[in-house]
């Protein structure tokens, strides 16, 4: 039986797949000379550690999930990444204004999560004036999330979608391959709902199609 630091390893090693598209998002933004940055919904920190690579400023990185967390902490140690990386274990919500205000904050599917109007305005309070959001996202109610940032003082620099056939090819595959993988049969039982997730794919891949929001703060 696989352990929880293994799972998570795997699903990390496969959602690098979908980095370029952070990338390409990011390469819509200006250089920033020692950017404070916030990862907000952090996760188990794929993105947050590129945000380390590609920045030299300081990378806060924010979630309430204590697995999740634990495992970032562990490869912040071990890539001597403590010195530029901070962790709050913690609700996006509960960041105070007078002490947290970022140059540039990733949200990446966080507000999939929290809901899209909630999440924002969560965030914007976070964000210095002509600072930068970058938003991963679902497609669905395009129009109306776009309507909806631009309400709020902000302007869209860039968008773009990624589609079903990038889903499948750059994470989905790498996961049912690294999950069927294994000698150990029992494995598979702790993919249980990443499996549910593969098959919903399979009955209706254009539910997961997504979108990057690029975005200014006037």
């Amino acid at each position: 039986m696989i352990t929880e630091k293994e799972y998570f390893d795997i699903k990390d090693h496969c959602r690098k797949g979908l980095l370029k598209y952070l990338e390409k998002a990011i390469s819509a933004i200006p250089v920033i000379e020692n950017p404070q940055i916030l990862d907000a919904g952090c996760g188990s920190g794929v993105p947050a550690l590129l945000l380390a690579e590609k920045f030299n400023g300081t990378i806060t990185a924010v979630d309430p999930d204590t697995k999740s967390m634990a495992m970032l902490e562990e490869k912040v140690q071990e890539l001597n990444l403590a010195h530029q990386v901070n962790l709050y274990y913690s609700s996006i919500f509960d960041l105070d204004t007078d002490h947290h205000r970022f140059d540039l904050i990733i949200a990446e599917g966080l507000l999939n999560v929290t809901g899209f109007q909630k999440g924002f305005l969560g965030i914007l309070r976070l964000l210095k004036k002509n600072g930068f959001i970058i938003i991963h996202d679902e497609l669905r109610n395009r129009n109306a999330k776009t309507d909806f940032i631009e309400k709020n003082d902000c302007r869209i620099i860039d968008s773009f979608v990624l589609d079903e056939i990038i889903w499948w090819d750059d994470y989905y595959q790498c996961l049912e391959s690294a999950i069927f993988s294994s000698s150990d049969k029992r494995s598979v039982r702790f993919f249980k709902s990443d499996l549910e997730e593969i098959e919903s794919f399979r009955k209706d891949s254009s539910q997961f199609q997504s979108i990057y929001f690029v975005i200014e703060r006037n």
